[in-house]
């Protein structure tokens, strides 16, 4: 296993227009962001589009990236699910093709109470060898208390990290106080990096075309130049900021105006030179408002980070 530390990537999914996987798009990701200094490749993520991807397209997605990364850098399969039972033959599959860890959430759409998600999460660890990654809160809504996070992580010794996009202040807190941060490692991700790391974490996880910028908040706050990781902390979190627009966009009643899938696809494209394809259906390509929003924030970035 590779050292759980550095800032890791949340790969998304390229698709072909025919809506396959194109796995050739998938190589060269990976390769990108190994390239930009990512220490890690976390695929299969909801921004990966899991939820509309079928077993069989998931695991091959799976498959081609542990082929082209393993023994390079750490390796965890986004094994979320509908169902827990799902999400063990999935935990289980990156085992046997040589995963360093299974990424899980909570069971999605429909939501759990806690002692079920307590019970979802034992019984993966129970029914598989493979070192376990935990989601504080799926993108749908369940959220996790440090309570009961920590009370799943003394579950079992299979639990290894954590990726931990809550952005209020005592919740982060609560994390550290409990004790979580010395049993699992704690990874922050974008808009909320440098509190984990000031509190401990070992490094920070974020969308591919995050890494860059990423990279250099790490490198700052290891260099112990506050004032440049701070600068780059607010430049980001201007542009992705603390979920509020997501989390509100997903109460019901609420008017969705884009999928964001689109979008972050452009953004990488724009970035990186590398067509990772279309959404999976109904989600659209990024509209034109969108590639120029992309463009002026990259824009931002190089600015303020430069050379990006």
């Amino acid at each position: 296993m590779k050292p759980l530390e550095g800032v890791m990537a949340l790969t998304y999914t390229p698709f072909k227009d025919d809506f396959s996987l194109n796995e050739d798009a998938a190589r060269k990701e990976i390769d990108w962001v190994i390239e930009q200094g990512a220490t890690g490749i976390w695929p299969g993520g909801f921004a990966g589009q899991w939820p509309e991807m079928d077993e069989a397209t998931r695991k091959r997605h799976l498959e081609v990236c542990i082929d082209h990364a393993g023994g390079k850098v750490f390796c965890a399969a986004g094994c979320h699910a509908t169902s827990t039972l799902m999400t063990i033959r999935l935990a289980n599959y990156a085992a046997e093709i040589g995963y360093d860890c299974a990424w899980i959430s909570p069971t999605v759409p429909r939501r759990a109470t806690e002692e079920e998600v307590y019970l979802h999460h034992r019984m993966v660890a129970e029914e598989t060898e493979i070192p376990i990654a935990l989601y504080d809160s799926s993108p749908v809504g369940t959220y996790m208390t440090p309570g009961l996070i920590k009370r799943i992580s003394d579950a079992n010794e299979n639990f290894i990290a954590m990726k931990a996009i809550v952005s209020d202040i005592c919740h982060i807190s609560g994390l550290y106080h409990l004790g979580v941060g010395e049993e699992i490692a704690i990874f922050g991700v974008e808009w909320n990096m440098l509190p984990h790391l000031q509190l401990g974490a070992p490094g920070a996880m974020g969308g591919s075309d995050w890494i860059p910028v990423m990279v250099a908040v790490y490198d700052a706050f290891k260099k112990g130049d506050m004032e440049k990781a701070w600068h780059l902390q607010k430049i980001i979190i201007s542009q992705s900021p603390l979920l509020i627009p997501r989390t509100a966009g997903m109460a019901m009643g609420s008017r969705v105006d884009h999928s964001m899938v689109g979008y972050m696809k452009e953004k990488f494209h724009q970035i990186s030179g590398i067509d990772l394809g279309p959404p999976l259906p109904p989600f659209k390509v990024a509209t034109k408002p969108e590639k120029e929003k992309a463009k002026q924030a990259i824009a931002e970035l190089t600015n303020a980070a430069a050379p990006i």
